[in-house]
């Protein structure tokens, strides 16, 4: 039997991004997987949209993380404080206070935004 799927968003500090699917299995959790995504501890850059989660490295300024222009700039993009967040950046969907996959109709348009962030 398998496992329902999880699908994010990482934008790479070089401004590349990657749509990922997780097919998930028992020991997983959403949480394990956008930590290992992050690659460190998980902090929400919250936007204005309620059903996106922003999330990125909360130790990767002392860990000399390199500056993920494009990611910060799409944090500002979708209403997130101005900020220049290192490490990669992590984008989920939300419902309420929980993360969850992101729908076919949410991927569009961040690609799209992310088109402009890197003209930027």
């Amino acid at each position: 039997m398998t496992g329902p799927v999880f699908t994010f968003l990482v934008i790479a500090e070089d401004g590349t991004s990657h749509e990922h699917h997780h097919r998930m299995t028992a020991s997983d959790t959403i949480g394990d997987i956008v930590r290992a995504a992050v690659g460190g501890w998980l902090e929400a850059i919250p936007v204005a949209d309620p059903t996106l989660a922003l999330w990125c490295d909360e130790d990767g300024r002392p860990r000399r993380r390199l500056l993920n222009p494009v990611g910060s700039r799409l944090a500002a993009l979708l209403g997130g404080r101005p900020a220049a967040y290192v490490g990669p950046i992590v984008v989920t969907g939300r419902r309420r206070h929980t993360t969850v996959s992101l729908t076919e109709t949410q991927i569009a348009p961040l690609l799209a935004a992310l088109h402009r962030c890197r003209q930027g």
